[in-house]
Parts: C-alpha cells; sequence; structure tokens
C-alpha cells in the first residue's frame, strides 16, 4: 500500500490506512448479523469481570464530568451489542438510541431494558450503512466495533453528532494465550490480529482539526464457563478467519475439556488495553482577540 504524501496531519493519509484495514476475510464476517447472533448468547458473560466492569464506571464518570450525559441529553448508542453501556447512559439521559445489526444483540438489550424498567431506550436493528437520520444526538458513542476502521463511518458520526462523540477500543494490547495456542496448532502459523485500534480513529479526527481526549485503561478480562460454551465461543472466534472441520472443532473441545476443574468449568483471560477518546465539538468555538 502506497500512501499519500506519507504525512499523518494530511486526512487522505488516514483514509487510505483504513482502506487497508478493511480488506480480508475476518472484516467482511464481523458485518454479518449472523455472526453476532451466534455470539450474543454469552456475550454479557464478560460483565462478571471486576477489570471490565471498573473500565465501564470510569467511562461513564468521565463521559458524565464532561457534561456529555445529562437528562437533557439524547445519546446515539451505534453497535450497542447487549447495551451494556445503553442501559446506564439510560439513566442519566433523556433517551438513547441504539442501532445494531444483530436481532440476538438487540433482544438480550430490550430484556435488560425490560427487567431494569427503563422505557427510555429505543433499539433500531439496521446495518449501519444503510442508516440515514437527518436527527442530531449530543452524544455519539461507538464501542468496540470494526465500524471503527472506516474513514467514512468517523465523518458520519461526526456528522450526527450535535456536541460530543465517544469512541472505546483497542489500544495496542489484546493477548489471549489459549486462542493464540489453539489457532497455532488448527492454522499452522501464528495468530496476527489485524482488527481496530485507537491508532486509526485518533490519527484521522487529528487530521481533522480535532483534539480527542484520551483515557487508557489496562486489565485482564475473563469468562468463565462451562467445557461447551467455552469451546463454542474460541470456535466462533477462529470461524472469523475460516470455517472449521469438524475433527477441528474436536480438537478445540479436547484442548477446553482438559483445563477444566472439579466443576467442569473453564476461566480464559485475556489481557488487554483500550483506550476512551472523547471529541467535544465546543472546543472548538475559541477565537483570539
Amino acid at each position: 500500500m502506497q500512501i499519500k504524501d506519507c504525512d499523518p496531519k494530511n486526512p487522505a493519509f488516514w483514509e487510505e490506512y483504513a482502506a487497508g484495514l478493511q480488506k480480508g476475510p475476518v472484516n467482511k464476517k464481523c458485518m454479518r448479523p449472523d455472526t453476532w447472533d451466534r455470539a450474543s448468547a454469552t456475550y454479557d458473560d464478560l460483565d462478571k469481570c471486576p477489570d471490565y466492569r471498573r473500565q465501564v464506571s470510569a467511562v461513564m464518570d468521565i463521559l458524565q464530568q464532561k457534561g456529555a450525559l445529562d437528562k437533557k441529553n439524547i445519546v446515539f448508542d451505534i453497535a450497542c451489542g447487549t447495551g451494556t453501556y445503553a442501559v446506564k447512559m439510560a439513566t442519566k439521559c433523556q433517551k438513547v438510541f441504539c442501532l445494531d445489526i444483530s436481532a440476538g444483540m438487540l433482544e438480550k438489550l430490550r430484556e435488560k431494558a425490560r427487567k431494569l424498567c427503563l422505557s427510555n431506550i429505543e433499539t433500531i436493528q439496521k446495518d449501519w450503512h444503510e442508516f440515514y437520520s437527518d436527527q442530531r444526538f449530543d452524544l455519539v458513542f461507538v464501542s468496540m466495533t470494526p465500524l471503527l476502521r472506516s474513514a467514512e463511518n468517523i465523518k458520519k458520526f461526526l456528522r450526527i453528532s450535535r456536541r460530543f462523540l465517544a469512541i472505546v477500543t483497542w489500544a495496542g494490547i489484546r493477548e489471549n494465550q489459549l486462542l493464540k495456542e489453539l489457532y497455532r496448532d488448527i492454522m499452522g502459523k501464528d495468530l496476527v490480529q489485524k482488527g481496530h485500534d485507537m491508532i486509526f480513529p485518533f490519527g484521522y479526527l487529528y487530521s481533522l482539526g480535532l483534539a480527542p481526549h484520551l483515557t487508557f485503561f489496562n486489565g485482564c478480562w475473563e469468562r468463565t464457563r462451562p467445557v461447551k460454551e467455552q469451546s463454542e465461543t474460541l470456535i466462533w472466534r477462529l470461524e472469523l478467519y475460516r470455517e472449521l472441520t469438524q475433527d477441528e472443532k474436536d480438537l478445540v473441545f479436547r484442548k477446553i475439556e482438559s483445563l477444566a476443574d472439579d466443576n467442569g468449568l473453564v476461566a480464559v483471560t485475556t489481557r488487554v488495553r483500550t483506550c476512551l477518546m472523547v471529541i467535544d465539538k465546543k472546543e472548538l468555538e475559541f477565537s483570539c482577540s
């Protein structure tokens, strides 16, 4: 890939960079609703992890301190998943619109909203690339989604934001030793993850003249599940790269079964660093007199 002008202050540099991020089978699979429907049943297991809960709590605190969460504000949560953030934002805002491509994810979100008696959440099942609204939102919130690999998406997020844009994404560290071992055993090579990372959205926003506020989080995300569920999750992750044969799926199951404790549970840990970046358009409203 030849980067135009090799000038990171030029938006064209990042637009060409982003084009490379969107190539390959993993990105295509991550844009399909069935991929996320398949993951929705156990997606909320992460909510039990202390490090993840601390991150979610810190993100909420920062957004509230900056004024992005307010009883008068309308929020748009894009690629909302099962609504980990949405149900918390709904208690602090006038209304939260939640868009996701996956029916399974949105059903989990609606279940949470019913249990919490939240009447100010509206779900929208639609592909973001086909979504249009002339409405603008006080806060546009985008978390952990491959949509962040696209310059057009970033511009669209900014366009529908009245004031705040908040992005949560990976920041350089995402290490799951068990996944790496299984990938090497099955694929015959080392796992190289080229997914979304804070480098592109930060660089592109900066080249557009904006100054994202950055907060980093380090943690170990542990999910403890029965053998069958843990195996299915790891097979799902591996099948983002290619479909597995039955023999390969059996290999995964045997590996997970060998790690089970006396209760038939298996803990899998991912070492992570993530980042929250917040844009406040009002900060551009200054002048020198």
